[in-house]
C-alpha cells in the first residue's frame, strides 16, 4: 500500500501532542508527508430586528489568524520532520463555506477525494 499524505485535524485551542505523534509516526511508516489541518469557524452576524446584536470584527480575524499561525509552529515543531515533509493548512471562516469554495482546488490531499461524489462537502 502507498500513501503519499497522513492528514491530522490540530484543534486551534487545545492540543495534546501524541495525536500529532502519532500521525508523524505513520507517516514516517509510509515515507509520507504529514498535513496538519485547523480552523475557526467565523459565524454570520447575529441580527434582531434589523440590529447586528453579534458580529466578527476585524480585530477577532486578526486574533483568529495570529492563533492559527502560532499553532501552526506548534504543529511543525511537534511533527519534527523536515519541512518538505509538512504542511500546514488553515481557515478562519464558515466551515461549509470554507469546504465549498476551496475542495475543488489542487491540494497534496486530492488522492483521498478521487472517485467520491463531490457535490456532498461530508460525504
Amino acid at each position: 500500500m502507498t500513501i503519499a499524505t497522513v492528514m491530522v485535524y490540530v484543534d486551534p485551542e487545545q492540543q495534546a501532542e501524541g495525536q500529532v505523534r502519532i500521525a508523524r509516526d505513520a507517516a514516517n511508516k509510509f515515507g509520507a508527508s504529514l498535513t496538519g489541518v485547523s480552523a475557526f469557524a467565523v459565524e454570520p452576524p447575529f441580527v434582531a430586528e434589523g440590529v447586528i446584536i453579534q458580529e466578527m470584527t476585524a480585530d477577532d480575524l486578526k486574533r483568529l489568524k495570529l492563533e492559527l499561525s502560532d499553532k501552526e509552529q506548534w504543529f511543525r515543531s511537534v511533527a519534527g520532520l523536515p519541512k518538505e515533509r509538512v504542511e500546514w493548512r488553515s481557515s478562519v471562516e464558515y466551515p461549509t463555506h470554507s469546504w465549498s469554495m476551496k475542495r475543488d482546488q489542487p491540494t497534496g490531499g486530492d488522492q483521498a477525494h478521487a472517485g467520491k461524489d463531490r457535490s456532498m462537502p461530508f460525504h
